[in-house]
């Protein structure tokens, strides 16, 4: 099946889920996560910023920071290309461009991956092998092309969950991991 329609299926059924219903998925997905030997030794959480029907992150961090632990959120620049930088309070986030909140670039510390962080990945779909389908612009296989650092895990609910993806190119990046509100698998 093709990509673009993959995307939209999964937009479809990510769109059907009531704010409550996604509130409690996502506190189950996280619930999941930090159980996880691979948080507790985390150094650093490299996560998206939630925005509308997305597995909810932002509700979650004020844990992962009385956690002792740092967290990194990307920045979009020119290219096609992203970076991550430390954030140390919600507030720090202002709303740019394709209503994405992103912190203030002049105002950031670049964030590097360690052995120890983890990454915590949007996406629309991931199949039983950990290949991934974002939201097109290629920003996190670009991202994970230059870093080997990282834990690479998907954050999605069950029902975006696929056998096999068979769309896959060479530049596709795939995950160490999947989180939904079922539970953990890890290839």
């Amino acid at each position: 099946m093709d990509k673009k329609i993959i995307r939209k299926n999964m937009l479809e059924i990510r769109n059907r889920f009531s704010q409550q219903q996604r509130k409690q998925k996502s506190a189950m997905i996280w619930q999941h996560f930090m159980q996880t030997s691979q948080y507790h030794k985390a150094d650093i959480i490299f996560t998206y910023v939630s925005m509308n029907t997305e597995v909810e992150t932002t509700p979650f961090f004020e844990k992962i920071w009385k956690d002792g632990k740092k967290i990194a959120v990307p920045i979009t620049e020119k290219n096609r290309q992203m970076s991550f930088v430390y954030l140390n309070k919600l507030e720090e986030l202002t709303e740019l461009q394709w209503g994405i909140p992103e912190p203030n670039k002049e105002k950031s510390v670049l964030a590097e991956p360690t052995q120890k962080s983890l990454f915590v990945v949007p996406a629309l779909a991931v199949d039983k092998m950990g290949n991934r389908i974002g939201y097109g612009g290629g920003y996190y296989d670009t991202y994970f092309s230059k870093y080997q650092y990282g834990l690479k895990m998907g954050f999605i609910f069950s029902a975006q969950q696929l056998e096999k993806i068979e769309a896959l190119v060479v530049t596709d990046i795939a995950l160490d991991g999947v989180v939904t509100e079922k539970g953990i698998l890890l290839y």
